[in-house]
Protein backbone atom coordinates (compact mmCIF):
# COMPACT_ATOMS: atom_id res chain seq x y z
CA UNK A 1 0.00 0.00 0.00
CA UNK A 2 1.59 2.98 -0.72
CA UNK A 3 0.17 6.83 -1.19
CA UNK A 4 1.65 10.15 -2.70
CA UNK A 5 1.31 13.34 -1.43
CA UNK A 6 1.89 16.46 -3.88
CA UNK A 7 0.56 19.74 -4.83
CA UNK A 8 -2.99 19.98 -5.94
CA UNK A 9 -2.74 20.70 -10.10
CA UNK A 10 -5.58 22.97 -11.56
CA UNK A 11 -6.90 19.19 -13.21
CA UNK A 12 -7.66 17.86 -9.57
CA UNK A 13 -9.93 20.91 -8.57
CA UNK A 14 -13.52 18.79 -9.57
CA UNK A 15 -12.23 15.85 -7.68
CA UNK A 16 -11.14 18.09 -4.96
CA UNK A 17 -14.56 19.18 -4.68
CA UNK A 18 -16.34 16.64 -4.98
CA UNK A 19 -14.42 14.48 -2.15
CA UNK A 20 -14.60 17.79 -0.17
CA UNK A 21 -18.87 18.08 -1.02
CA UNK A 22 -19.22 14.37 0.04
CA UNK A 23 -17.40 14.86 3.67
CA UNK A 24 -20.25 17.44 3.90
CA UNK A 25 -17.78 20.49 3.78
CA UNK A 26 -18.02 23.83 2.11
CA UNK A 27 -16.60 24.10 -1.25
CA UNK A 28 -16.63 27.75 -2.06
CA UNK A 29 -13.25 28.97 -3.24
CA UNK A 30 -11.61 26.06 -3.47
CA UNK A 31 -11.04 26.77 -7.21
CA UNK A 32 -9.38 30.61 -6.18
CA UNK A 33 -7.04 28.59 -4.08
CA UNK A 34 -6.59 25.26 -5.84
CA UNK A 35 -2.36 26.16 -5.95
CA UNK A 36 -2.41 26.03 -2.16
CA UNK A 37 -4.09 22.36 -1.78
CA UNK A 38 -2.02 19.52 -1.41
CA UNK A 39 -3.44 15.91 -2.24
CA UNK A 40 -3.23 12.21 -1.40
CA UNK A 41 -3.78 9.58 -3.97
CA UNK A 42 -3.39 5.77 -3.41
CA UNK A 43 -1.43 3.57 -5.84
CA UNK A 44 -4.30 3.90 -8.58
CA UNK A 45 -3.86 7.31 -8.61
CA UNK A 46 -7.32 7.78 -7.09
CA UNK A 47 -7.43 10.86 -4.78
CA UNK A 48 -8.39 10.13 -1.79
CA UNK A 49 -7.22 13.22 0.60
CA UNK A 50 -6.69 16.58 0.82
CA UNK A 51 -6.29 20.16 2.75
CA UNK A 52 -5.95 23.58 1.68
CA UNK A 53 -3.27 25.59 3.33
CA UNK A 54 -3.37 29.45 2.63
CA UNK A 55 -1.40 31.69 3.13
CA UNK A 56 -1.37 35.44 4.24
CA UNK A 57 1.66 36.87 4.99
CA UNK A 58 3.61 34.70 7.80
CA UNK A 59 0.23 32.86 8.89
CA UNK A 60 -1.81 29.93 7.42
CA UNK A 61 -5.10 28.51 7.44
CA UNK A 62 -5.51 24.69 6.64
CA UNK A 63 -9.51 24.28 5.08
CA UNK A 64 -11.12 21.07 3.81
CA UNK A 65 -9.19 18.38 5.69
CA UNK A 66 -10.95 15.14 4.32
CA UNK A 67 -9.32 11.95 4.20
CA UNK A 68 -11.77 9.25 2.14
CA UNK A 69 -10.34 5.67 2.26
CA UNK A 70 -10.51 2.38 4.19
CA UNK A 71 -6.69 2.44 4.03
CA UNK A 72 -6.86 5.85 6.69
CA UNK A 73 -6.03 5.16 10.23
CA UNK A 74 -4.91 7.08 13.21
CA UNK A 75 -1.03 6.99 11.69
CA UNK A 76 -1.79 7.71 8.14
CA UNK A 77 -3.80 10.52 9.06
CA UNK A 78 -1.18 11.66 12.00
CA UNK A 79 1.93 11.55 8.98
CA UNK A 80 -0.63 13.32 6.29
CA UNK A 81 -1.08 16.35 9.04
CA UNK A 82 2.55 16.34 9.67
CA UNK A 83 3.36 16.62 6.18
CA UNK A 84 1.25 19.49 5.72
CA UNK A 85 2.61 21.49 8.59
CA UNK A 86 6.17 20.98 7.27
CA UNK A 87 5.03 21.54 3.72
CA UNK A 88 3.67 25.37 5.68
CA UNK A 89 6.92 25.52 7.12
CA UNK A 90 8.72 25.66 4.03
CA UNK A 91 6.71 28.23 2.68
CA UNK A 92 7.75 30.41 5.45
CA UNK A 93 4.34 30.44 7.77
CA UNK A 94 5.05 31.11 11.46
CA UNK A 95 1.89 29.97 12.83
CA UNK A 96 -0.99 27.57 11.13
CA UNK A 97 -5.07 27.98 12.17
CA UNK A 98 -7.93 25.78 11.64
CA UNK A 99 -11.57 25.97 11.83
CA UNK A 100 -13.16 22.39 13.26
CA UNK A 101 -16.50 21.37 15.17
CA UNK A 102 -14.87 19.05 17.41
CA UNK A 103 -11.96 18.52 19.28
CA UNK A 104 -9.46 16.00 17.55
CA UNK A 105 -6.65 14.39 19.42
CA UNK A 106 -4.27 14.74 16.07
CA UNK A 107 -4.52 18.50 16.65
CA UNK A 108 -3.48 17.90 20.52
CA UNK A 109 -0.74 15.65 19.24
CA UNK A 110 0.63 17.87 16.64
CA UNK A 111 0.68 21.22 18.82
CA UNK A 112 -2.28 22.29 18.19
CA UNK A 113 -4.10 24.77 20.78
CA UNK A 114 -7.71 26.21 21.29
CA UNK A 115 -7.73 29.45 20.88
CA UNK A 116 -10.43 32.57 21.11
CA UNK A 117 -11.32 33.98 18.11
CA UNK A 118 -11.01 37.35 19.19
CA UNK A 119 -7.09 36.31 19.45
CA UNK A 120 -6.62 35.40 15.69
CA UNK A 121 -5.07 37.54 13.77
CA UNK A 122 -6.50 40.00 11.14
CA UNK A 123 -5.09 38.56 8.56
CA UNK A 124 -6.77 35.03 8.45
CA UNK A 125 -9.71 36.93 10.27
CA UNK A 126 -10.34 38.45 7.05
CA UNK A 127 -10.14 34.92 4.42
CA UNK A 128 -13.25 34.34 2.89
CA UNK A 129 -12.66 30.98 4.31
CA UNK A 130 -12.36 31.77 8.11
CA UNK A 131 -15.34 34.28 7.46
CA UNK A 132 -17.60 31.58 6.23
CA UNK A 133 -16.70 28.97 9.03
CA UNK A 134 -16.17 30.68 12.21
CA UNK A 135 -19.49 30.13 13.69
CA UNK A 136 -20.48 30.34 17.69
CA UNK A 137 -20.11 26.35 16.88
CA UNK A 138 -16.56 25.97 15.91
CA UNK A 139 -13.57 25.98 17.59
CA UNK A 140 -10.43 27.51 16.03
CA UNK A 141 -6.87 26.11 17.03
CA UNK A 142 -3.37 26.90 16.42
CA UNK A 143 -0.11 25.68 15.93
CA UNK A 144 3.31 27.56 16.08
CA UNK A 145 5.83 26.58 13.56
CA UNK A 146 8.31 28.30 15.30
CA UNK A 147 9.11 25.85 18.38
Amino acid sequence: MGIVVRKAKTNDMLKIQRLVAKAGLRDEGIEQYIKSFLVVEDENQTLIGTVGVEQYETEGLLRSLVLDSPIWNASLSLEFLQLTLKYAEEQNMETVYLCAKGTNALFHQLGFREMDKSDVPHSIKSSPHFQRNAKADVKVWACSLLE
